[in-house]
């Protein structure tokens, strides 16, 4: 199985700006192949740069023009292109939208190195990282290549479990100025436990989830009001930087370009609005790991739907913010897979199609309004929560059916996030 390890690395001053040309580098070349991209398309597709290994092949011939490519290492500079063929690939499901050019001051461009123990070393606290070569001359006057490296130090030891491997390697810098390698370790896949007991899981917008357990108890887990509160700091942070704006000073440079540069308390404000974000998203990471692990101490085995937001399901745009791009159902939904692998138990990805639709007691079939919150069958006269329903019905659609039906008109356990004591409740 495979999984991430994040740690924050330090490095001296003068390596934090070589990193910084490294990713600059690749950010340039980044954009010089979709450059590159549009105008073979716009002549015909003749370099035809997306199809096998051709955009990887053609940015290793840049280096015959662009010499300073060659001070980074070969690892980051392959996937660079292939990362934007992958953008492509992506563009061409309908997954995302056409490329765009990358701005370096908004995204520092990550370093990724994709073979096990190339272009990096780990030992201990200490990281060493292998760059390109530096141009040097001899005694003769002749040129040759210098491989050229920085060290850092991780603020914690990588610790493998027992026939565990590296595979890969990102580094990345967030909240401004700090450093984070990103390991992918390859560890052995735990035995799968006796399954005894599970649960079934609905997620939806009124609330985090409702469940159902094989003893037929319900649980409600109610909204991450953390998103919330997140959101109106942000945006509060946000609007005092956008004023700080009209403060910025036009310069003009020997070629007569013109460019801003923004006030002291611009950055300042920016710095916060960074670490406002990283905070957020960690907290929320945090606490969806601690329901992930609730559920995996208690149950063996997880049914849950694969039900994903969509403009359909948020008809105004005024909904999209909460409800596609906040909700962090896909999101849990893959924490709660990974914890559950790890722990040796049992994950269950189910359709959710007609779950919401179909009494889970007689099977009659009937559409209901997402405002309808609890209904009494008409076929069966049996009153039960909308969302219960649903998760009897995933259930259902894996052979597993609760011991009892006496609660699914009401729910036993509310769990709730404390985030004075920054622990999960469960009551």
């Amino acid at each position: 199985m495979l999984y991430n390890e994040k740690i924050e690395v330090f490095f001296s001053k003068e390596d934090s700006l070589i990193l910084d040309g490294q990713s600059k580098i690749c950010n340039w070349l980044y954009n010089q192949l979709l450059q590159a991209t549009k105008d073979d398309y716009e002549n015909g597709n003749s370099l035809k740069l997306l199809s096998g290994r051709n955009l990887r092949n053609y940015s290793t011939k840049m280096k015959d023009v662009n010499k300073f490519l060659y001070s980074v290492h070969s690892s980051p500079l392959k996937n660079t292109a292939l990362r934007l063929k992958d953008a492509y690939e992506r563009f061409f499901k309908g997954q995302n939208e056409y490329p765009k050019f990358r701005s370096w001051k908004k995204y520092w461009f990550s370093l990724y190195y994709d073979e096990p123990n190339k272009g990096f070393k780990v030992d201990g606290q200490s990281l060493k990282i292998s760059l390109g070569k530096a141009v040097v001359f001899d005694k003769k006057g002749k040129e040759k290549g210098k491989q050229v490296s920085v060290t850092g130090e991780l603020k914690e030891s990588l610790v493998l479990p027992k026939g565990a491997k590296i595979k890969t390697f990102r580094l990345c810098k967030q909240q401004g100025d700090r450093f984070y390698a990103i390991f992918t370790i390859e560890a052995i896949e735990p035995n799968k436990k006796e399954e005894k007991s599970w649960i079934a899981i609905d997620q939806n917008h009124k609330n985090f989830f409702v469940a159902i357990d094989n003893t037929g108890r319900t649980f409600e887990f109610l909204k991450l009001y953390q998103t919330k509160y997140w959101d109106e700091k942000i945006d509060l942070l946000k609007s005092k930087r956008d004023l700080c704006l009209k403060k910025a000073k036009e310069h003009t440079t020997i070629h007569g370009n013109k460019y801003y540069t923004s006030s002291k308390r611009y950055h300042r404000i920016n710095k916060a609005l960074n670490k406002a974000y990283n905070t957020r998203r960690e907290q929320i990471k945090s606490i969806m790991y601690q329901i992930a692990h609730f559920i995996a101490k208690n149950y063996d085995h997880v049914i849950i739907g694969n039900y994903v937001p969509s403009k359909n399901t948020a008809k105004y745009k005024t909904m999209h913010r909460s409800m596609l791009n906040q909700a962090h159902i896909g999101e849990f939904r893959k924490i709660l897979e990974w914890v559950m692998l790890k722990s040796g138990k049992h994950f269950s990805l189910v359709d959710e199609k007609d779950t919401t639709k179909i009494c889970s007691m007689c099977g009659h079939k009937e559409k209901k309004p997402p405002n309808i919150r609890e209904f009494t069958c008409s076929n069966c006269d049996t009153f039960m929560l909308r969302d219960v329903n649903s998760a009897v019905n995933m259930a259902n659609k894996v052979s597993l059916t609760p011991m009892s039906f006496d609660n699914i008109d009401k729910i036993n356990k509310v769990g709730v996030f404390n985030f004075k004591r920054y622990s999960l409740m469960v009551v």
